[in-house]
C-alpha cells in the first residue's frame, strides 16, 4: 500500500510536463511562429510595396512576391515530405494558400471597392490571432495528451493494487483456515490417544480380574 502511494505521488510530480515534452511542444510552436513572421511580413512588405509605388510597378513586383512563397512553399513541403511530418504540411498548405492570395492582390488593390482591400490590408493582423490560437491549442493537446497517459498508468495502478490486495486477504484466510484444521486433527489425534490408553488399562482389568478368579 505505502509503495502505491508513493508511485502514486511519483506520478503527480510527473505530471509537470517533463523536458522532452516541453522541447518538443517549443518546437512545434518555434515552427508555427516561424511561418506567421514569414507570412506576415510577406503580406506587410505587399502593402508598403502599393502605398509606395507605381501601379504598374507594384504589379511587376507581386510577381516576384509571388515566385518567393512559392519557392518557400516547396521548401517547406520537401522539408514535410522528408521528415514526414503533418505539422510541416499545414504550414506548407498555409503558404500555398498564402501564394494564391498574393496572385489577386494586385486585382484586389487596384480594380475593387476600398472594403475589400482594407480587409486584405490587415490580413497581418487577423495571422497574428490565427496563429496566437493555433500555438495555444497545440500547447493545451500537447499537455492534454500527456497527462492523459498518466491517467491511464494511474488506472493500471489502482488494479494492481486492488489485486495484490485480494491477493493478500485470499492468502490470510488460507492460512487462517490452515491453522483451523490442524487444531482440529491434534484434537481428534489426542482424543484418540487418550482412548487407545483407556482401552488399554481396561483390558488390564480385566487380566487381572481373571488371574484372582482362577
Amino acid at each position: 500500500m505505502e509503495k502505491a502511494k508513493l508511485m502514486q505521488l511519483e506520478i503527480e510530480k510527473k505530471r509537470k510536463l517533463p523536458k522532452e515534452v516541453k522541447n518538443n511542444i517549443n518546437t512545434i510552436i518555434f515552427q508555427n511562429l516561424l511561418a506567421a513572421t514569414i507570412i506576415m511580413a510577406y503580406f506587410c512588405l505587399i502593402n508598403v510595396t502599393y502605398y509606395n509605388f507605381e501601379n504598374n510597378i507594384f504589379e511587376e513586383y507581386m510577381k516576384y512576391f509571388a515566385l518567393g512563397i512559392i519557392l518557400i512553399t516547396v521548401i517547406d513541403i520537401e522539408i514535410a515530405y522528408r521528415k514526414n511530418s503533418i505539422k510541416l504540411w499545414i504550414i506548407g498548405g498555409e503558404f500555398l494558400i498564402s501564394g494564391i492570395v498574393s496572385l489577386y492582390i494586385p486585382y484586389i488593390y487596384l480594380h475593387t471597392n476600398n472594403i475589400i482591400r482594407i480587409i486584405i490590408m490587415i490580413l497581418p493582423a487577423i495571422l497574428v490571432v490565427y496563429y496566437f490560437l493555433k500555438s495555444y491549442i497545440i500547447y493545451r493537446q500537447k499537455r492534454f495528451h500527456y497527462q492523459n497517459n498518466l491517467s491511464d498508468v494511474k488506472e493500471i495502478m489502482k488494479y494492481d493494487e486492488n489485486k495484490s490486495y485480494l491477493e493478500e486477504e485470499s492468502t490470510k484466510l488460507y492460512k487462517v483456515k490452515t491453522e483451523e484444521e490442524e487444531t482440529i486433527k491434534k484434537v481428534i489425534l489426542k482424543e484418540q490417544a487418550i482412548r487407545r490408553k483407556n482401552r488399554q488399562i481396561a483390558s488390564k482389568k480385566q487380566s487381572i480380574n481373571k488371574n484372582t478368579k482362577n
